[in-house]
């Protein structure tokens, strides 16, 4: 099982989405905090700005300890995302967003939206992985689209 190419990658920052959950959390708390007229919609809204800060902490978590600078190993029937490996019969589709620095999503095929695990950008050499993974798909009939996508936390 011969290596076709090694790749280093970086995984997309979650600090945007992290600081824009932390202010919206801030906003709506205000916002509650200052409704005393009803007792439903602060309730509802002090349900959400928990839902909020829970996801907060979990992108801080992710921010922590997940390894930001990977390997993405392509071999012949599979590709190795960090320690991951995924079948190319277990992957639904190939998500490319963007077009100067584009992000990669491997989506599998028992999941609704590509897990934060498979999610990458070429920090060198980008135009040669994209080749290559792009020769990858058609060899292993995998669909490859360019559009925006959705990922998992």
């Amino acid at each position: 099982m011969d290596n076709i190419g090694v790749y280093e990658v970086s995984r997309p920052s979650l600090m945007s989405l992290l600081l824009s959950m932390i202010f919206s959390s801030g906003i709506l708390l205000t916002s509650v905090i200052n409704n005393t007229n009803s007792k439903i919609l602060s309730f509802i809204g002090y349900a959400w700005v928990i839902f909020c800060l829970i996801v907060a902490i979990v992108l801080l978590y992710r921010i922590i300890t997940i390894r930001r600078f990977i390997e993405i190993k392509i071999l012949p029937d599979s590709i190795i995302v960090g320690n991951k490996e995924i079948e190319a019969n277990r992957i639904e589709n190939i998500y490319v967003r963007g077009y100067f620095k584009s992000v990669i999503g491997i989506k599998p095929v028992d999941h609704k939206f590509a897990p934060y695990r498979l999610c990458f950008s070429f920090l060198d050499r980008e135009y040669r992985g994209m080749k290559e993974l792009t020769t990858w798909a058609e060899r292993n009939q995998v669909k490859l689209s360019q559009k925006r996508f959705l990922r998992w936390l």
